[in-house]
C-alpha cells in the first residue's frame, strides 16, 4: 500500500501497516462472500469452494479468484470468446483446479459425442456401456440406460445404429444420457443446445431443473439460460463474479451485457467480400444451383433419407433449413455441396464458375489436420496455389466416387464407344460455352497451336482427364474472383483475419490448438470467405460464437451480396434474415417463400495487373502502338525471363500469332490489354 512506506521506520508503523492490510483483505473477502451469496445458500450442500488462478498457453485467464458452488444450483458462465470459459470447465472436469477435492465427480459434456475410431462403429446400445467414466462409477444399469435413451427419442432403429451415423443432435442427446447415468457432483455443459431441436431442448430444460447436481453451463442460447439458470458467473477483470438470478436479471444489473439479448447491439464487425461476377447471371433471383428430383439413401439403410428433392438457390437466396434431429437437414446440405451423391444419378447443376463457402456442422474438421499451425499458416497452405486446396481435395473425393459408380454401370459396349484423343494430351489452354455445353481447348504434345481442338467435358472425362478438367475449372473460377492477383503473404492473410475478429496475437503468433471454440469458428468463417464466394452455406452457425460475434455474423449476412442457406435452431438468429424455408420431414423437403429481388452486388470485372513499366511497342510499317502487360500470361501466371524476351521480339515484329502463343491466349479470346489485335479466329 502507498501509505505504508511512511510508517516502516517505527514499530508502531509496522503494526499500523499490518492492521491496514488486514482491513483491506477483510473488505476484499467480504465483497467476495457477498458476490457468491454464501448466506442465502447456506442450506445447500457445497459442491466446491476454492480460490485459484488459471492460465492457458502462457496467458493468464483468472487470477486469485474464488469459485463457490452449491449442489442443486445451475450456473450460467458468461464472458466473451477467449476469456477461458471452456478451459475452466475442462480443468474442473480433469481435477486440475488448485484445492479441488480429488473425490469430486465432475463430467464434461461437449456438443458432440466422441465417435472416432472403432468405437464409432458400435451400436448406440453397446457404445454407451463402453464409456470409461461409467465403468469407473460402476453405473451399468441397462434398464435405466434404455429408459433414458428412449426418453430423449431413441427408438429401436436408432439404438441399433452405429454412433458415427448419428446426426449432431442425436450425438448431443447421447452425451447427455451418459451424463445423467453418471450421477455426477458437478455437470459441466458446453453449448448443450447445439444441434438440438425444440423438443429436445424442452427435455433438457426439464431434466436440468430437476437435477440434484451442481451444473455449470456455457451457452449462447439466451432463452435456454433464462429457463434453467439460478445464477450467472461473469468474467470480470480476471475474476469470477456471481450474480443471483437468470440471464434477464443479470442483464438488468449489468447494462453493458445488453448484447446478450439484442444481436443488433453488437459492437463487433465482420466484413464479407463482394462476390465476383457470374456469366449470364444478371439478377439476384436467377438460379445459380439446382437440385432436381434427388433421392438419397445412406449405405446399409433400407429407407431413403431424402426422396425426390427439388430446390434451387440464387444470389438473393436467404434460406433456413428446419426439421427435427435426424430428419436429413445436413444430408441435404451435403447433396448441394457434392459431399454426398444422389441415388438416381447426376441431379445437381451448378453454374460452372460458382464458388461456394461451406461451414460444416462439425466445422472444426476443416482445421483438425493443422492444429500445430498458426491460422495464417493454415490459410497459406490452403490458398497460396490460387486454388483452394481443401475444396480441391473434397471435389477429387467426389470425383472418385462418381467414377466408381459410373464404372459399375459401364459395360464393354459402352467402353468401346469412347473415342480416344487424336494425339497425346499436354494441357488445357482455355474454355468456352457453345450451345450450353462447355468445351475445352486442348493442346497436344509436340503439336503446333493451330492443331488445338475444342473437346466437350463429357468426352474428356471419358478418356480419363476428369481431374485436369476439375483443376482447370477451379483455377478459372478463382481467377474470375481475382485470387490470382492477391499476394499470399502473412500481412495479407492477417489483414483478412482481422476482418473476422482474430487479431495478430492469435492469427500470426498463436496455434490453432490453443484457440477457443469461438476463435476456431472465426478462423473457419474467414477461410470460407477468402475466395469471394457466391453462396455461403452454414450448418449450425450459432455454435460456439458469443453473442457479440453472433450479432456481427447476422449483420454481415444481411449485407452480403451472395446467397445464404443455413441450418439453425436459433429462431432469434434466422428469423430476421431468412425469407425462404425448407422444412425437412419424413424424407420430403417442403419449400415455402422465395428469394427476393434486390440490388445485384458483385465485384467489378477483374482488371489485368499493371506492370511497373508498361512497354510501348511500335512496328516498322505503321505508327500504331501495341500496349500490353508483359509479366503474366492469359491465365495470370508469370512469364519466365526467356518468354518475356521472346514476347518483346514478337511485339516489335508485330507477330500476333507468336504473341498469342507465348501468352497462351485461347482461340476466340482477345489478348489481354490489346483487344484491337483480334481474337485469333478472324484475320
Amino acid at each position: 500500500m502507498c501509505v505504508t512506506r511512511y510508517l516502516e521506520d517505527s514499530e508502531n508503523g509496522r503494526r499500523c501497516s499490518k492492521v491496514l492490510l488486514e482491513k483491506v483483505e477483510d473488505k476484499y473477502k467480504a465483497a467476495e462472500v457477498d458476490s457468491w451469496g454464501a448466506d442465502e445458500d447456506a442450506h445447500l450442500q457445497t459442491a466446491c469452494d476454492v480460490e485459484f488462478s488459471l492460465a492457458y498457453g502462457g496467458k493468464l485467464l483468472l487470477h486469485n479468484t474464488r469459485l463457490f458452488l452449491k449442489c442443486g444450483r445451475r450456473y450460467g458462465i458468461c464472458g466473451k470468446n477467449g476469456v477461458g470459459k471452456t478451459t475452466l470447465m475442462r480443468n474442473i472436469a480433469n481435477g486440475k483446479i488448485e484445492g479441488l477435492d480429488p473425490e469430486l465427480c465432475a463430467i464434461y459434456v461437449e456438443s458432440h459425442a466422441d465417435d472416432e475410431g472403432e468405437e464409432g462403429e458400435l451400436a448406440v446400445n453397446k457404445w454407451i456401456f463402453q464409456r470409461p467414466e461409467l465403468e469407473e462409477r460402476g453405473r451399468h444399469d441397462a434398464t435405466e440406460a434404455d429408459q433414458l435413451l428412449r426418453s430423449v427419442g431413441f427408438n429401436d432403429e436408432l439404438l441399433n445404429a452405429p454412433v458415427n451415423s448419428l446426426s449432431g443432435g442425436w450425438r448431443m442427446k447421447l452425451s447427455l444420457v451418459v451424463a445423467a447415468l453418471m450421477d455426477a457432483d458437478i455437470c459441466l455443459l458446453d453449448e448443450p443446445t447445439n444441434h438440438l431441436d425444440h423438443k429436445s431442448v424442452d427435455w433438457l430444460t426439464q431434466y436440468l431443473n430437476t437435477c440434484r447436481a451442481c451444473c455449470m453451463i456455457v451457452s449462447h442460447d439466451t432463452s435456454f439460460l433464462d429457463a434453467v439458470c439460478t445464477d450467472i458467473i461473469h468474467y470480470e477483470n480476471k475474476k469470477l463474479v456471481r450474480y443471483h438470478g437468470n440471464l434477464s436479471k443479470f442483464v438488468a444489473q449489468v447494462p453493458e451485457a445488453k448484447s446478450y439479448y439484442e444481436l443488433a447491439e453488437s459492437t463487433t464487425k465482420y466484413y464479407f467480400p463482394i462476390p465476383g461476377r457470374l456469366d449470364g447471371i444478371n439478377t439476384t433471383t436467377k438460379a445459380v444451383l439446382k437440385l432436381d428430383n434427388a433421392t438419397f439413401t445412406w449405405p446399409g439403410r433400407d429407407r431413403p433419407q431424402l426422396i425426390d428433392v427439388s430446390v434451387k438457390l440464387s444470389l438473393g437466396s436467404r434460406v433456413v433449413v428446419l426439421g427435427a434431429n435426424g430428419a436429413g437437414k445436413s444430408t441435404l446440405i451435403k447433396l448441394i455441396v457434392g459431399e454426398n451423391g444422389p441415388d438416381n444419378g447426376d441431379c445437381l447443376w451448378r453454374h460452372h464458375n460458382l464458388r461456394i463457402a461451406y461451414v460444416a456442422q462439425h466445422s472444426f474438421h476443416h482445421i483438425e489436420q493443422h492444429l500445430d499451425s498458426s491460422p495464417v499458416e493454415y490459410l497459406m497452405w490452403r490458398f497460396s496455389k490460387v486454388i483452394d486446396q481443401e475444396l480441391l481435395n473434397q471435389r477429387l473425393t467426389e470425383l472418385k466416387r462418381r467414377q466408381a459408380e459410373n464404372k459399375k454401370d459401364e459395360d464393354q459396349t459402352t467402353l468401346s464407344r469412347v473415342r480416344p484423343l487424336p494425339f497425346t494430351f499436354e494441357k488445357i489452354m482455355g474454355r468456352r460455352e457453345k450451345a450450353g455445353v462447355l468445351e475445352y481447348e486442348i493442346k497436344f504434345v509436340d503439336r503446333p497451336e493451330r492443331q488445338n481442338l475444342y473437346i466437350d467435358k463429357d468426352r474428356l472425362e471419358q478418356v480419363g482427364l476428369a481431374r485436369e478438367v476439375l483443376e482447370f475449372d477451379m483455377f478459372v473460377a478463382a481467377r474470375a474472383a481475382g485470387l490470382d492477383l492477391l499476394p499470399c503473404t502473412t500481412t495479407e492473410f492477417q489483414a483478412h483475419l482481422d476482418e473476422f475478429g482474430l487479431p495478430q496475437e492469435f492469427g500470426t503468433y498463436g496455434r490453432i490448438r490453443g484457440l477457443s471454440g469461438g476463435q476456431k469458428v472465426k478462423l473457419v468463417l474467414a477461410a470460407a470467405m477468402w475466395n469471394r464466394p457466391h453462396l455461403l452455406i452454414l450448418d449450425e452457425p450459432t455454435n460456439y460464437l458469443d453473442r457479440d460475434s453472433l450479432g456481427a455474423l447476422s449483420n454481415a449476412i444481411r449485407d452480403f451480396g451472395g446467397g445464404v442457406i443455413m441450418i439453425s435452431h436459433c429462431k432469434e438468429f434466422y428469423e430476421p434474415l431468412c425469407n425462404e424455408t425448407w422444412f425437412v420431414a419424413n424424407g420430403i423437403v417442403e419449400v415455402s417463400g422465395e428469394a427476393v429481388e434486390k440490388q445485384l452486388k458483385v465485384g467489378k470485372k477483374k482488371r489485368e495487373p499493371k506492370s511497373p513499366k508498361e512497354p510501348t511497342k511500335t512496328t516498322g510499317s505503321t505508327n500504331e502502338e501495341i500496349k500490353i502487360v508483359v509479366p503474366k500470361d492469359f491465365w495470370g501466371k508469370s512469364l519466365s525471363k526467356k518468354d518475356a524476351r521472346a514476347f518483346e521480339k514478337a511485339a516489335k515484329k508485330r507477330d500476333i500469332a507468336a504473341m498469342r502463343r507465348i501468352l497462351q491466349v485461347p482461340k476466340g479470346k482477345a489478348m489481354p490489354g490489346a483487344p484491337e489485335l483480334g481474337d485469333g479466329e478472324t484475320s
